[in-house]
């Protein structure tokens, strides 16, 4: 809803600039962090094409040359026989459609593979995924309180002259 110049001022400016540096040779790499987790990357990725780089430039900002920033090319960053095997699979491709980096459908994780929509194990041994933390209902097993109030937080007042418990 808001005006198109407000648009234009806000991240596409902003990537437009992060593509004019990588044009002069400063290596761009992909950070994202604090939204939604998993849409972040996506979206920075994206905007990254907005800005003007190539879908393939983009890939590498998100790959590569991150893993170059901290001294871990040799391992991991691009596909090689003797680096890491940490990647994901994607149904379809995106060098035609950079938004295509949201079809996801196995991570592979210190070479074992993963289905992305369950994570289940399906690799070299079949394995169903245990709940996250934020699925079961324990919420924090280390504390007798976290049944009974459900949360992290422990309730009563800030001077803990009166609990729940």
């Amino acid at each position: 809803m808001a005006p198109d110049a407000e648009y234009e001022n806000g991240h596409i400016l902003t990537s437009k600039q992060v593509h004019s540096l990588a044009k002069n040779g400063v290596k761009v790499n992909l950070g994202a962090h604090g939204q939604l987790q998993g849409l972040g990357a996506h979206w920075e990725l994206w905007s990254l094409v907005q800005g003007g780089m190539s879908n393939h430039e983009a890939l590498k900002a998100a790959t590569i040359n991150g893993a170059a920033y901290i001294g871990m090319d040799k391992d991991i960053g691009s596909i090689k026989a003797g680096k890491l095997a940490d990647l994901i699979i994607m149904d379809k491709n995106p060098l035609e459609d950079i938004q295509n980096s949201n079809s996801i459908s196995h991570t592979m994780i210190n070479g074992r593979l993963y289905k992305a929509d369950t994570m289940d194990e399906i690799g070299h041994k079949a394995k169903k995924r245990k709940p996250f933390y934020w699925e079961n209902s324990l919420f924090h097993e280390a504390f007798p309180w976290h049944e009974s109030i459900r949360t992290y937080m422990q309730s009563g007042c800030g001077c803990h002259a009166h609990t729940s418990q």
